[in-house]
């Protein structure tokens, strides 16, 4: 009898050591330039995908659990009437999550998300920007929440986007990472405002934009502070594909600790 009892204690500890362990996630941030190119008109040919396989192959290059993708149409005139988050998807082996920000002939321009697991929750917050509406697109998963978007050109704007990504992302129960082009540098008053709530995971010092030639650093990938803690980076990537698009793409390996 007592060894049965010592065996099963064994068994539970074992067990609670296995839950312990942290959880690695691959973290992605990718403007596709609605699968344009890296430069020249914003148009896509019609009876063709674009640059859409040349982003997917970076994507499927860097496999990432979860990937914010920022400048995506759907089914617009410019984007030859593709469902472009349904066909990077595709192309990925991906779940593919879209949301509009504003309305062009024929169909949307928004931002997506793309995972390997379907999200459990989508909200949209929706931000003033400099030509267009801005939106933060926030999408919940088992361990995470993953929140993506594209900030205005204008700083002023840029900071005032902070102040509504911080209201918005503030006292969530899970580990919130924020990602995005956010048309901003380090030093700028709207990433100073976005580092009171949350932490910078990506290597700052590295230039993200434009692809060809990066010179400044406007991409970025973060976490709530609240959460910091139980997050820990093993790796960071800045990746330059020019023939796929006009931006660099962020990869970030982290881990997840329980805290139990």
């Amino acid at each position: 009898m007592l060894a049965r009892i010592a065996c099963c204690l064994v068994s539970l500890v074992a067990w609670s050591q296995v839950k312990a362990e942290p959880s690695a996630v691959r973290l992605m941030s990718f403007n596709i330039r609605m699968g344009a190119g890296q430069e020249g008109p914003f148009r896509v040919e019609p009876g063709t995908l674009g640059c859409l396989p040349q982003c997917a192959e970076v994507i499927k290059a860097a496999n990432p659990d979860v990937v914010g993708i920022q400048e995506i149409d759907r089914k617009t005139n410019r984007a030859a009437g593709l469902d472009e988050t349904a066909e990077l998807a595709k192309l990925c082996g991906l779940h593919g999550t879209f949301v509009p920000k504003l309305k062009l002939p024929g169909g949307d321009y928004g931002l997506a998300i793309l995972s390997k697991e379907k999200p459990l929750s989508v909200e949209t917050y929706y931000m003033k920007g400099s030509a267009h509406t801005r939106a933060l697109m926030v999408c919940e998963f088992a361990d995470y929440i993953l929140a993506n978007t594209h900030f205005p050109l204008k700083a002023e704007l840029c900071t005032d986007a902070s102040y509504i990504v911080r209201a918005k992302l503030f006292e969530r129960k899970k580990p919130v990472f924020f990602m995005g082009d956010l048309n901003s540098r380090p030093n700028s008053e709207a990433i100073k405002s976005l580092q009171k709530e949350l932490e910078i995971l990506s290597d700052t010092t590295v230039p993200t934009f434009p692809a060809k030639a990066p010179d400044r650093t406007i991409d970025y990938v973060m976490v709530d502070k609240a959460h910091a803690s139980a997050v820990s980076v093993s790796k960071r990537q800045v990746i330059a594909a020019p023939q796929a698009t006009d931006h660099c793409a962020l990869v970030v390996d982290v881990k997840l600790c329980s805290g139990e």
